[in-house]
């Protein structure tokens, strides 16, 4: 309609040259375009068309020679090189792509359909993780949803489930209908039944090519990935949808489906759905482990899940985590492990512990001795065998795990419960685990067993510690923190540095689940530091004895020797030791007699005695019943350099009062898309803990998720607090029973 209008128009015939091009129409763009050149030879713009619509038009002879003689008056022509790349990425000519490629984007980085090209052809030379490499740079120049989905193939390809998941979450969703939506360039919004339609038309108005350097089969295969990833985080999933969801995604007669067998078997597995659907796929993929480590990158299949943490932490800090290299044997002994270890926790979960515990047995006798994998299969196995009544050979599992793992508190506690239940007491439960462990954080010499911080008097109520806890307990690699300034460039980090040896010097298979820096000679940081460090208390105040119902009159007492100061306090505490078990924050050994409450101290004048309120105690005791009501406090002086603190709850006649509902940390901070943080929970009256239930001020922003396996214990509940969107900000999370409830604070930053 336009040329009809003004047939001169140079902008409306080279605009109809483009979307013939794209449309497919390749020879009726070749003559739009030399009407333009035989009016301006000069014209580039329409020269680079012409060429790239012979390619398209399948002369690539004549292509190949109008692109040479272009390149030689203008060799900084990217749109052609990076256009010519692309189309022979997409024709298997994987070297000329890449070569075409590598010179556009010397030329200008910016141009993110270079690296798209490069990226293909990658792809069609089996070398999906430097394919990755190549798409993760170019993020910093762009960012729609082509990009997410091309990142997302790199990954589905090298067995990266995981996080190719969640590139496709970041643009793609499902419909109710079925049908995958986006917002086109971030702006148009269209949804198609297949998802190679839907990102088709982004390229061909961005490089007006017909045809797509992809595969039918890999396009099938994200949009069952993002099928079920979207199914199994539903707030109410449901168990048939998302078994079906599970067994799509999870066909195939590829050699990467035993991968994605066992992917979609641990995801069930960890949400707790469709045991039955986790057991037939870990059936299916028995015996075929010899195919699945023939796949382009086996070293990244294999050990992608245990891999995760640290690829992102890389990721955060602008840096790329390599692969390591690993013995064929020893992946299939993690492949063919993993397996068995899928079958045990299914009957686990369907409450079968015998067939639990001999596949969970078989997944032991298979894996490298001391590597994570081996540490996660022995750590059930102890769960396995407690659940089926047998204590004393499910301490000695746990106890194995734990001492070859990193300090971890919620797992402490599983195995200190454990113990005192056979035990009595915890006396020796230390040297059991042993005093004397390497710490897995460079510039330690030694860890405590028990993971529990000291208790520390704290006077001020601004040095509360927040987020001290990091995600330790999700069985991966814990986030490093992200550094102030961030480098330019992605640059490689070698596995080997960053990874410890978990194995057998035969086997030498890197332990990805250390808690390690990703820069060689780095400092050990916390991920989520306290906002402001805990003082240490006054030096005058010597001593701060537990609850105490009565207290003596100061009046007229005389200044006791030191001995007997002493022989006060002990008799004090043998006193309170009753009424203070679940206010004690001093014993490392008995985590559950630790406080959840700071304990308050309060000084008073020594020519003054008195009866002193608590009114400016933030964590004191409260009845529940009456918030408003303040614990009574007495303070007794024995001399003029001693003060001694004596609390005491106010005692209510002919009143129960409800149980309290208390967590490891009420404070936290996390890192947006994806930071987490494992906070245990714990009710002081055991029978309410099955009513405990969490939740979010915002679902769609901050996820909560019950881990029974760790801890699952009579009176406490373990939780995961996650980040799943890019959303910043303030959020409460809400522990409640049916008989009191407790509030924590989430930053996400």
């Amino acid at each position: 309609k336009s040329l009809e209008l003004e047939p001169d128009s140079v902008a409306s015939k080279r605009g109809l040259a483009e979307m013939k091009r794209a449309l497919g129409k390749s020879n009726e763009a070749v003559a739009l375009y030399r009407e333009l050149l035989a009016k301006n030879e000069a014209d580039r713009q329409s020269q680079t068309g012409m060429i790239l619509a012979l390619f398209d038009a399948g002369k690539q002879t004549a292509a190949e020679a109008e692109m040479a003689a272009s390149l030689e008056k203008t060799p900084g022509n990217v749109v052609l090189l990076a256009g010519a790349a692309y189309w022979y990425a997409a024709k298997g000519q994987s070297a000329k792509a890449i070569e075409y490629a590598e010179k556009a984007i010397a030329r200008e980085p910016r141009y993110i359909w270079s690296h798209i090209a490069l990226a293909r052809g990658l792809m069609s030379q089996n070398k999906p993780v430097e394919a990755e490499q190549a798409l993760v740079k170019a993020r910093a120049y762009g960012n729609f949803p082509t990009l997410e989905y091309e990142l997302a193939s790199t990954r589905n390809a090298a067995g990266f489930f995981r996080e190719a998941g969640e590139d496709l979450e970041k643009q793609f969703v499902v419909t109710s209908r079925g049908n995958i939506k986006t917002s086109l360039g971030g702006r148009v919004s269209r949804e198609e039944k297949s998802l190679a339609d839907l990102v088709g038309f982004e390229r061909k108005a961005s490089i007006f090519t017909p045809v797509a350097a992809d595969t039918a089969g890999n396009a099938e295969t994200l949009k069952a990935l993002l099928i079920f990833n979207q199914k199994l985080q539903a707030g109410q999933p449901d168990e048939s949808e998302v078994a079906a969801a599970a067994e799509a995604f999870a066909g195939g007669a590829d050699k990467m489906r035993l991968h994605r067998q066992v992917y979609a078997a641990s995801m069930l597995l960890q949400k707790h759905i469709a045991a039955n659907k986790a057991l037939e796929l870990a059936k299916a993929a028995t015996g075929n482990t010899d195919a699945a480590l023939e796949v382009p990158n086996p070293r990244a299949a294999v050990m992608a899940s245990e891999l995760y943490e640290a690829r992102a932490t890389a990721f955060r800090r602008k840096e790329f985590l390599l692969v390591p290299e690993v013995p064929p044997q020893t992946l299939s002994a993690i492949l063919r492990g993993r397996i068995e270890e899928i079958a045990g926790w299914a009957f686990y979960q369907q409450n079968n512990f015998p067939e639990a515990i001999l596949h969970l047995r078989r997944s032991i006798s298979v894996m490298p001795g001391k590597s994570s994998w081996w540490r996660s299969s022995m750590w059930r196995l102890g769960a396995a065998l407690a659940a089926d009544g047998k204590d004393a050979e499910a301490l000695t599992f746990y106890v194995e795990s734990y001492k070859t793992d990193k300090p971890d508190y919620a797992k402490y506690s599983v195995v200190e419960a454990l113990y005192k239940k056979l035990n009595g007491n915890t006396d020796g439960l230390e040297a059991m685990i042993g005093h004397d462990r390497v710490a897995l954080t460079p510039g330690i010499q030694e860890v405590r067993p028990n993971p529990t911080p000291a208790a520390t008097p704290d006077v001020s109520s601004a040095n509360v510690p927040t987020g001290v806890l990091t995600d330790t307990f999700t069985r991966a690699p814990a986030a490093a923190p992200v550094p102030a300034a961030d480098q330019e460039e992605t640059s490689p980090v070698k596995t080997e540095e960053i990874l410890r040896s978990g194995t057998p010097a035969s086997d030498k298979l890197p332990d990805p689940k250390s808690d390690i820096p990703l820069k060689p000679k780095t400092e050990p940081v916390v991920i989520d530091p306290p906002s402001k460090p805990v003082e240490d208390p006054p030096a005058a105040i010597k001593e701060t004895a537990k609850p105490k119902i009565e207290s003596k009159s100061p009046e007229t007492k005389p200044e006791p020797s030191r001995p007997e100061k002493d022989r006060v306090v002990r008799e004090d505490k043998q006193q309170t030791d009753k009424a203070a078990q679940n206010l004690s924050a001093k014993s490392a050994k008995a985590a559950d007699s630790k406080s959840l409450f700071e304990p308050i101290i309060i000084t008073i004048p020594k020519s003054r005695p008195a009866k002193v309120s608590t009114s400016s105690a933030k964590n004191e005791t409260k009845d529940p019943a009456d918030p408003d009501r303040k614990p009574s406090v007495e303070v007794e002086t024995a001399g003029a350099e001693r003060q001694r603190v004596i609390e005491g709850p106010e005692v209510i006649p002919n009143e129960a009062p409800p149980c309290t509902v208390g967590v490891s940390q009420e404070n936290m901070s996390l890192i947006n898309g994806g930071g987490s943080v494992g906070i245990l929970v714990s009710v002081d009256a055991p029978g309410n803990i099955k009513t405990l239930k969490g939740t979010s001020s915002s679902p769609k922003d901050i996820e909560l998720t019950l881990e029974p396996e760790i801890g699952g214990i009579s009176d406490r509940r373990f939780y995961v607090i996650k980040s799943v969107s890019s959303a910043v900000g303030v959020y409460q999370v809400t522990f409640a029973t049916e008989c009191g409830r407790k509030e924590v604070i989430v930053t996400v930053r």
